[in-house]
């Protein structure tokens, strides 16, 4: 019998959703796995087949990153990348002032918070997942839905 953690992480490669779930972790995740400056001028925006594309606000920062880009993958491994790819573009969290329009753009202006009885729920849902940080990454999912779905009329 195969342990359920194996279970998800198979069918979450078959629904060809492994990718976004780790995306979203890395997303959230960045500026506590990358100082300043590095956090506040780059911010990840893909992952396909183990290669993160990773937005950067400057062309001297595009410069910048092909010194640091070793140390990034090698940190970044345990999310299955094996690869960067830089590209000037929008970079999210730049501050705190950016990182609320982009929940409010994720979740809307008039997101709720989470109930006691939902993360009761959650909790209850992937307690059967051994793997801790696929049963953080699954959680964090399962938020984000409900955050959503409170905004939608019924």
């Amino acid at each position: 019998m195969r342990p359920v953690g194996s279970l998800l992480s198979s069918l979450l490669k078959n629904l060809g959703i492994e990718d976004k779930i780790a995306l979203s972790s890395l997303q959230r995740e960045w500026r506590g796995l990358f100082k300043e400056p590095l956090s506040i001028h780059t911010y990840p925006t893909d992952i396909k087949n183990g290669e993160l594309s990773v937005n950067v606000d400057s062309p001297a920062w595009l410069a910048q990153l092909k010194f640091f880009k070793r140390d990034m993958i090698e940190k970044l491994s345990a999310y299955g990348i094996k690869e960067i790819r830089f590209k000037h573009g929008t970079v999210y969290h730049k501050s705190g002032r950016d990182s609320k329009n982009k929940m409010q753009n994720d979740f809307g202006k008039n997101s709720k918070p989470i109930t006691p009885s939902d993360l009761q729920w959650i909790d209850e849902t992937v307690s059967a997942v051994s793997d801790t940080e696929l049963k953080e990454d699954i959680k964090r999912a399962i938020e984000s839905t409900l955050r959503s779905r409170k905004n939608r009329p019924l």
